[in-house]
């Protein structure tokens, strides 16, 4: 998993320290994943897995047009239809 170094206040810190230490979270790490996938899903309204998805079936989409499929045959292999 890659490292990312941020600098935050010291009260910020203290209170993801208290909330992990309370059982809100495995650790401050997770407290900051929590609250990046939070803001992600704010700004985009999906999930990153949904996110993930989406992407996914576009370039599928890409493929299958690349193969001379036409909207209403990929509609149906989606089951958009």
């Amino acid at each position: 998993m890659p490292t990312v170094s941020v600098n935050i206040p010291e009260k910020m810190k203290e209170k993801m320290k208290e909330l992990s230490e309370e059982g809100m979270y495995q650790n401050e790490s997770e407290y900051i994943r929590e609250a990046l996938r939070n803001k992600i899903m704010s700004d985009t309204g999906l999930t990153p897995e949904e996110e993930e998805l989406v992407v996914e079936r576009l370039q599928r989409m890409d493929e299958r047009e690349k193969k001379g499929k036409t909207l209403e045959e990929l509609s149906e292999e989606l089951g958009l239809e």
